[in-house]
C-alpha cells in the first residue's frame, strides 16, 4: 500500500523548510528507488516502523528494521529497497529550506546517513500528524505544515543517533540522567571523575559519547549549567559578581567573569544592567 501527497511550492518562500511530497509505503514488497546523483534536488528522509528494507551505500548492504531511518541530502546518489518477505512500514518525507545543512550538522550531505530514532519514539507521534496534514490549507496551512516539519527535524537532530558509534539506547538514557545531575549540582566542585560515575563507565568513554550525544564535553556543558543559574542570580539579587561567582560553582570571580564574557560577549555587571533596564 502506497500513501503519496504533493504538494504546491509554499506562497511565502522564506520558510525554514517545507516538504513538496511525503507518505507512508507498507505492505508493498515491490517498493525501490534507484536514484542518479543529482537526480533528486530535496532531502528526502524515512524512519521505518517495521518489517525490514535495504540501503546501498559504499558498495555496501545496510540492513533496516524498525526504530531505524535514513536521510539522502540533495543531489545524493540513492538506492533503497524493501525485503521482498517482510516489507518494511515506512513514512517518508521530501523537503528542502535554509539552515537544515547546520541544523543537521551537514548530515547525509556527502552519503545517506543511517540512525536509530528508538530514543525519539515521539517522531512517529509527529509524522502521524503530518500525514493527517495533507494538503495544507491557503489560510495558515502552509505556516503549520512548516513548523511541523521543522518541530520532526529538531527531534530528530537532538534525539536521534548514529547506527554506528553512537550510544544505545540503554546508554543514551543514563547519560541524559548524567547530565540532569550535572545540572543540579553545577554549583558543586564536580569533577570528570564523579560525572563519568553517574553515567556508570570509564572518564574516556564518557567524555566521547557525551559529547555525541550533548554536542559538547561534560566540563563544557557544566560551565554552561553554571552560567545559565549566575544569569538569574544576576538579574534577580542584588549578590556581588564575587558571590554570584561563588553561589554557581567558579573558583574565583576572575575566572567566572572570563567565562562569562567568553559566553556572552559582555561581562556580568553589563548583564545585569542590561536585563534590569
Amino acid at each position: 500500500m502506497r500513501v503519496n501527497h504533493f504538494l504546491a511550492p509554499p506562497r511565502f518562500t522564506r520558510f525554514f523548510c517545507y516538504p513538496d511530497s511525503f507518505g507512508h509505503y507498507f505492505d508493498d514488497p515491490t517498493h525501490k528507488e534507484n536514484r542518479e546523483a543529482g537526480q533528486l534536488d530535496s532531502y528526502n528522509w524515512h524512519i521505518v516502523r517495521g518489517g525490514r528494507g535495504y540501503l546501498e551505500m559504499g558498495g555496501e548492504i545496510v540492513e533496516l528494521q524498525a526504530g531505524s531511518g535514513f536521510l539522502y541530502g540533495p543531489g545524493v546518489k540513492q538506492c533503497y529497497y524493501a525485503d521482498t518477505e517482510e516489507p518494511w512500514d515506512i513514512r517518508w518525507v521530501h523537503f528542502n529550506g535554509a539552515g537544515i545543512k547546520e541544523l543537521l550538522q551537514g548530515k547525509g550531505e556527502s552519503e545517506a546517513w543511517t540512525f536509530s530514532w528508538k530514543n525519539a519514539e515521539r517522531l512517529d507521534v509527529l509524522w502521524g500528524k503530518l500525514l493527517t496534514c495533507g494538503v495544507p490549507s491557503l489560510q495558515g496551512g502552509e505556516a503549520r505544515l512548516s513548523a511541523l516539519l521543522y518541530e520532526m527535524l529538531a527531534e530528530l537532530a537532538l534525539n536521534a543517533g548514529d547506527t554506528l558509534g553512537a550510544p544505545s539506547h540503554g546508554q543514551r538514557s543514563e547519560l541524559i540522567e548524567a547530565a540532569e545531575w550535572i545540572r543540579t549540582h553545577s554549583e558543586q566542585p564536580l569533577t570528570l571523575e564523579q560525572m563519568a560515575n553517574q553515567a556508570g563507565c570509564s572518564i574516556s568513554h564518557f567524555s566521547r559519547q557525551f559529547h555525541s550525544l550533548i554536542g559538547k564535553t561534560p566540563i563544557e556543558f557544566l560551565t554552561e549549567c553554571r552560567i545559565v543559574h549566575a544569569k538569574a542570580l544576576l538579574v534577580s539579587t542584588e549578590l556581588s559578581v564575587k558571590n554570584v561567582a561563588d553561589q554557581v560553582g567558579f573558583s574565583s570571580s576572575a575566572y567566572f567573569i572570563q567565562r562569562f564574557r567568553r559566553s556572552e560577549k559582555i561581562t556580568p555587571e553589563q548583564f545585569r544592567r542590561l536585563r534590569r533596564g
